[in-house]
Formats: C-alpha cells, structure tokens, sequence
C-alpha cells in the first residue's frame, strides 16, 4: 500500500514549491522567511509557514518529500489519522518560523546590522526533524538498516541525535546552514509529542521514558539536563502558575459571558462602573490534570505487567499473579474519560 493522501500532498507541496522557485526565482522573497518582508510594507505574513515547504536546493527538497511517503505511510500504520499529522506539522513549522522571525529580529537589535534583516531562510530541515521524533516516539528500539543489515547498531531513537549532528557539521563546514531549523523542529516536535499530543485513551502528552528531555543528552550530561528540565517543569506546570492563569480575566467574547455583560449593563451606572471582569479557572495545564495521571497510572501498570510477563513467562506463580494484577479495572472503568476526547 502506498503513502495515505496528507503525506502525498505535503511531499507533493514540497516538490512543487522547489520547481516553481527553480522557474521563477523571485519567488523566493516573497515565499522565504524574511524579516523586512514578513512585516512592513510587504507583510508577507505567510512566508512563517512557506518557509518550511519552499527549498531552494533539490536534495533538501526529495529528502523532505521522501520523509513525508515514508514516515507519513509508517504513521498510519500506527493509526495516526491525517488530521493529527497536519496538526502536528503545522505546529512545529509555525512555532519554527516565529523563532527565526524574533532572532533576525534580535540580531539586527544587537548589532544594528540592517542585513540580519535581509538573509532569506527557507528549507524543509525544520519538517524532517519534527517527523523523525515521531519515529522515536512510536518504534524508539527499531533497528536503523541499510539494506538487510543494521546500520552502525544505530536504532530509531538515535535518529533525532543523528539528524541533529549531521546538520550540525553541515552548517560549521558551511555547505547548508540548516542547524537552527534543524534544533528548533525537533525541541517542537518533541514538546508537541510530549505535553500535547492527546492519545486515543484521552491521555494528553506522551510520559513515556524515550521521550524524556534528558533522553536527548549523552549520559555525560544528563544530571546537568534533568536539573535544568526539572526546575522548568516545576516553574510552567506549578500550582502557582496554574493559580495565576485561573485569575486573567476572561474577555467579553467568551462563552458564558455576554449574559453577564448584559446583566451589567442593565443595571445602574454604578453597577457597570464598579462590576469586576469576570473569571473562570484556567483549563489544566501538561501533566496537572488528575484524571490523566490517573490514565498514566493505570496504563504503566498495564505496561510493568506485561513486562513481566515476558520475562517471567516459564513460572506458574508468576503468571498467576500478573493474571489477577490484568483483571483489576482501569481507572477509566472507574472514573469515565472526563470528558476529553481524541485528538
């Protein structure tokens, strides 16, 4: 079976954007991330999104369109539908194109040079290294082969570090300066993956060991990362910051609102003058919300159990136990999905 239609099309974009460049070269400006031209006089706005489909160079552009076949047709043998992977793409490729934005921006603040303003960026680097994090999160332990045979020892989890060197040298050596895009779509595709993402169990995010900030570090270095990732997680994902977000005022379009504003209104001018903007808690934020962890809770028991069971496959006493652990009843038999549905 070949690749579903959304990858088709993305690599079909691709492979059109880089033979209309190759036709009309002044494309590129107006199709190319470009500071002066994203805003001002021009505001091309949109050149944050064509960015990353538009390539000047050939090889960039069929390596992209090659991801999108063969990493889109592994998805949907994964039960990723359509929409999940343009929602996925266009999320990292926005987030991407906005950072670039602000640092041409911050460059030119810094040294007043109006030609960091000016150096067009495009390339689809930033969409293969997003699609190769979901091969880390979906198949971490598959063997990277070249022909019939493994490749280095290399597995689908050293694919993001592989990438990520490879562009790395590319860029010093200056044959493609294509490292930012490359750092940028991989942190967005894994913190998508991560905190985002939500499962066909209704569980938000992926906890899962591979997955980890610190997996993306050599050994060396990752007491050092895990400091650093777990005083980040505990200042975003912390009670205060939640209590914070429950206390912004809503605003007068949304829902629930216009009855209250009304009331106010109807009232004496008093009333109106002194009525406080009204408040609603703040939905929950990655990894606060209870009936998740209870999901994760229920879903790591699953996974230790089976563990178990294929190390401990040949004792009676064993199997007996992980048997009577499989009957109890999830946490969604008890509790109902809360509501939350599949992304």
């Amino acid at each position: 079976a070949g690749a579903p239609p959304v990858p088709k099309a993305m690599a079909g974009i691709i492979l059109g954007l880089w033979g209309l460049g190759a036709a009309v070269p002044s494309v590129q400006s107006v199709l190319s991330l470009k500071a002066t031209n994203t805003y001002g006089a021009h505001s091309y706005i949109w050149n944050i999104v064509t960015f990353g489909f538009f390539n000047t160079n050939l090889f960039t552009a069929l390596a992209a369109a090659v991801s999108f076949l063969v990493i889109g047709r592994f998805l949907a043998m994964q039960g990723v539908s359509g929409g999940e992977l343009v929602r996925y793409i266009f999320f990292s490729n926005i987030c991407v194109g906005m950072c670039l934005f602000l640092w041409q921006i911050f460059r030119y603040m810094v040294s007043f040079d109006f030609t960091m303003l000016e150096e067009p960026v495009q390339g689809s680097v930033g969409l293969i290294a997003a699609l190769v994090m979901t091969v880390k999160q979906r198949a971490p332990d598959e063997p990277i082969k070249l022909g019939n045979a493994p490749f280095a020892g290399l597995t689908a989890k050293d694919l993001p570090g592989t990438l990520f060197v490879t562009c790395a040298l590319l860029s010093m050596l200056g044959i493609a300066p294509m490292f930012a895009q490359c750092l940028l779509g991989s942190y967005f595709g894994w913190l998508y993956l991560r905190f985002v993402q939500r499962s066909s169990d209704g569980v938000r995010g992926d906890d899962a060991e591979q997955m980890s900030f610190i997996a993306f570090f050599p050994p060396v270095l990752r007491p050092l990362a895990l400091v650093v990732a777990t005083s980040t997680h505990k200042l975003v994902c912390s009670k205060t910051m939640q209590t914070m977000l429950d206390d912004l005022p809503i605003g007068s379009g949304a829902p629930g609102v216009s009855h209250i504003m009304g009331a106010a209104v109807s009232g004496s001018g008093a009333d109106v003058g002194t009525a406080l903007p009204p408040k609603i808690p703040a939905p929950p934020l990655p990894g606060s919300n209870k009936m998740d962890a209870e999901r994760r809770r229920a879903r790591a028991i699953k996974s230790l159990n089976e563990r178990l069971l294929a190390l401990t496959s040949d004792t009676p006493e064993a199997r007996q136990y992980i048997g009577a652990t499989s009957d109890q009843p999830d946490a969604e038999d008890n509790g109902g999905d809360g509501g939350s549905g599949a992304a």
